[in-house]
């Protein structure tokens, strides 16, 4: 039949539901869903998951069914400390994205951004780069202080593990990380295409503030960290997570990896 043994056992536990409780089993597949996510997914992605699971089911009812028993996306906001600032003696670049979000080539545009996370009390910071097309992230450092080094060695790492032609559009804000000259001396290098977004302006990269609001809310505002290698231990297996199986509203409702699969499969390019 296609039923989790945890679904099965819920199911006994609850007294093997009569039609009077028949949402017993569905309530059980909604709680390993939200499990296997964290208790980050609302009703849509909730929807969609136990649908490809096998489980048919409408969505009003699994909205009913999550109202019913206050299943809701846990989420929290916190305080924001300053990641990036400008340097005035630093030239930026063009903006040559100007909130064209709607790419769908791989590795053709890439957006980079900081941001803070706590450990043993004290804000490090993180620097990631991500692929545009597949709301992918790529590459990422995690240090004590924002640096250029620290932006420089998440560009690396990105470099390394896509091998991107020249071209690329690498867009960031206009923080000194990004307009220092060894953080243009990699781009040069790779033949990338420096843009940043105009002063002040955080839509300019919304793609890459979206995706370090999801990892706040859903990671690591959940979480504390003593030491910076727990941190980074922790944050790779959701970054893993993110690229491998979350879905994504702005990809259609399924990850990243899913994404690139039908992006290149001769199956679904067939089709």
């Amino acid at each position: 039949m296609k039923v989790p043994r945890s679904g099965y056992y819920a199911w006994v536990k609850a007294g093997c539901p009569t039609p009077r409780n028949k949402d017993s089993v569905l309530l059980a597949h909604i709680r390993q869903v939200e499990r296997e996510n964290d208790n980050n997914y609302g009703v849509q992605k909730v929807y969609e998951e136990l649908n490809d699971k096998g489980v048919s089911v409408g969505r009003s009812r699994v909205q009913r069914v999550m109202h019913d028993n206050g299943i809701k996306a846990q989420i929290k906001s916190k305080y924001k400390p300053q990641t990036t600032k400008a340097d005035p003696n630093e030239k930026a670049y063009d903006n040559l994205l100007n909130q064209n979000f709607a790419d769908h080539q791989s590795n053709r545009v890439w957006l980079t951004d900081l941001t803070y996370i706590r450990v043993g009390g004290k804000w490090c910071y993180l620097a990631g780069v991500l692929d545009l097309a597949r709301r992918k992230l790529v590459g990422w450092a995690l240090g004590s202080r924002p640096t250029a080094s620290l932006a420089c060695k998440a560009l690396a790492m990105a470099v390394h593990r896509e091998k991107p032609k020249p071209g690329l559009i690498h867009h960031s804000d206009r923080g000194s990380q990004y307009t220092s000259k060894e953080y243009k001396k990699i781009l040069k290098e790779h033949k990338m295409l420096g843009s940043m977004s105009r002063k002040g302006n955080p839509y300019d990269n919304a793609p890459m503030e979206s995706f370090f609001r999801l990892l706040k809310v859903e990671h690591v505002y959940k979480r504390s960290f003593s030491t910076i290698e727990q941190a980074a231990s922790s944050l790779q297996k959701w970054f893993d997570y993110y690229n491998i199986r979350r879905r994504h509203s702005a990809l259609g409702g399924i990850s990243p990896l899913m994404y690139e699969i039908r992006r290149n499969h001769p199956f679904y390019l067939s089709a």
